[in-house]
């Protein structure tokens, strides 16, 4: 167990440690000058940088045990198998499973893959059609056919026709509202508004589960939004799902980086949550789902194919129980697993705790900054404790997209602009009509994207410092100054993205041949 000064110490040597984080990247002014300057990236919600010692430890992984796993045969594929398995109990830890209970589902699309497992093991493709077809007369004849068909479906039938219901919230990403609608119909997800400065509606909450609280089987929500990086209030948000008899899923890729989860104690109590390994702090990683699964009953939700059967004949298989087995077919990310389970054993030795007050003093720095400079519009709450490392704002007079293609081209800021896959949160807090709304629609849909509403999102992680707030601050500063040369300067193609008129740019920073040249040319170690 690690002293204090030993996490503050590790703290803070980590926090210098990322790789990408001392490159210099050139600039070119609106005038067409080109310098370099050090680059501050603040985009750490769409994808976190890795820290060194990841990487040191992945190559390290390479060098020693380089094998596939679901082998006993050989110490590289037995060290390979173990170290999934333990990337499953590091990410479980960081939680707050319980081993006896919950288990670490691994999945390849990240949060988006792990949501869509739940939805799927919660409402089964093969059961839907008569929820979507909003239990009408319809439906419930397709259910009794159904259950005729196979009797053995008729207790999973009958639970999902008595609790058809998913609760979501305008927070949410995309990808925590599109496998419900999918799951079960428009008709049957209730979702909770937002208050005026963006957060999660309780009384609204409340006044849904009051009415239908009966008829929902899962709250799902987001435990910290993409966009304003609010926190919602998921120990009451639990309390009041379990009160009627629901289950809670919290989408935590924006959350576990950033502050401590507890899925049983401390109040929260969550049935289910779900990670992103690229948001914490191992891009090409997966996504985990952790909950008791094994008490969904889902059977082959997933893929089928290698690994997952104990025979196969031209005939017949036989699945294997043992559910990470079962529903993980084929050869992993076994890279990308190794780097996630480091990751997470990585961010615990430093303590949860302790990254969190960490941020938010930096958060309480940012918002300071950023609200003294006229001509910004910030969006959420100003209380750097009701939010993790993320910020949304505008340039009033400038375009979006226009502003983080400045940042970046004239002060190597990178940020990013637009809806960031939470287009109702990002409507809501813009106030758009439902007749602008329409409008934009009809736009994409003749395939001009260049009007669309959007933010600027400044978002943070464990590298960040004042410094870097400082850096982004000043170039906002001279955005705001300088808009009218800006607007001049850069104009928004049909796709929506930004790029100057007169098509100068700084060079790109990476590419496949570039890559492979450097490497190649690379002093070599002595053979």
């Amino acid at each position: 167990m690690l002293t204090l000064a030993r996490m503050q110490d590790l703290l803070r040597h980590i926090q210098q440690d990322f790789v990408g984080l001392d490159r210099c990247d050139a600039v070119m002014s609106l005038d067409g000058r080109v310098g370099q300057r050090r680059r501050i990236y603040l985009d750490s919600t769409a994808t976190a940088l890795m820290p060194r010692p990841v990487l040191r430890g992945v190559q390290t992984y390479f060098e020693r045990a380089s094998a596939n796993s679901h082998t006993a045969a050989h110490r590289a594929g037995r060290a390979t198998t173990e170290a999934i398995e333990e990337t499953r109990r590091a990410l479980g830890e960081l939680v707050g499973w319980d081993p006896r209970r919950d288990v670490v589902l691994l999945e390849g699309n990240g949060a988006t893959g792990a949501i869509n497992f739940l939805a799927r093991a919660l409402f089964p493709p093969e059961l839907r059609a008569p929820l979507k077809r909003a239990l009408g007369e319809e439906g419930r004849e397709l259910a009794r056919a159904l259950v005729k068909t196979a009797p053995s479906l008729r207790s999973r039938m009958e639970g999902m026709l008595s609790r058809p219901l998913v609760v979501l919230s305008r927070l949410e990403h995309h990808s925590n509202i599109l496998p419900w609608v999918e799951a079960v119909g428009r008709h049957h997800v209730r979702v909770v508004d937002t208050t005026p400065d963006g957060r999660f509606d309780l009384d609204h909450y409340e006044r849904i589960l009051r009415q239908e609280g009966h008829r929902v089987r899962v709250v799902a929500v987001t435990g910290a939004s993409n966009v304003t990086g609010v926190l919602t209030p998921l120990d009451e948000i639990a309390a009041r799902a379990h009160a009627v008899g629901a289950q809670v899923m919290v989408d935590a890729a924006q959350l576990a980086p950033h502050r401590p989860i507890r899925m049983h104690g401390g109040g929260q109590n969550l049935d289910f949550v779900v990670v992103s390994g690229h948001k914490l702090y191992a891009p090409g990683s997966r996504g985990a789902l952790i909950g008791p699964l094994e008490e969904t009953g889902c059977v082959c939700a997933g893929d089928v194919g290698g690994g997952m059967v104990e025979f196969v004949s031209l005939d017949d298989y036989q699945i294997k129980n043992e559910i990470t087995q079962r529903e993980e077919a084929g050869t992993p990310n076994i890279p990308g697993t190794i780097a996630l389970g480091m990751a997470a054993l990585l961010l615990q030795r430093i303590d949860m705790a302790r990254i969190a007050a960490a941020e938010e003093a930096l958060v309480g720095y940012a918002l300071e900054r950023l609200a003294a400079i006229e001509g910004l519009r910030l969006y959420g709450p100003l209380d750097p404790s009701a939010r993790v490392g993320v910020i949304a704002l505008n340039v009033v007079g400038l375009h979006h997209a226009v502003v983080a293609r400045y940042l970046d081209d004239t002060h190597a800021v990178c940020v990013r602009s637009g809806c960031f896959c939470a287009h109702p949160y990002v409507q809501a807090l813009l106030a758009c009509t439902d007749e602008a709304e329409e409008a934009y629609r009809r736009q994409v849909s003749a395939g001009d994207r260049s009007a669309l509403p959007g933010m600027v999102r400044l978002s943070f992680g464990l590298y960040n410092t004042r410094d870097d707030v400082d850096a982004a601050c000043a170039a906002l500063a001279e955005a705001v100054r300088r808009r009218d040369q800006i607007r001049e300067a850069y104009l928004v193609d049909r796709s929506g993205n930004a790029q100057r008129r007169d098509l100068r740019a700084p060079p790109k920073v990476f590419s496949l041949v570039d890559g492979l040249n450097a490497a190649l040319s690379a002093p070599h170690p002595a053979s």
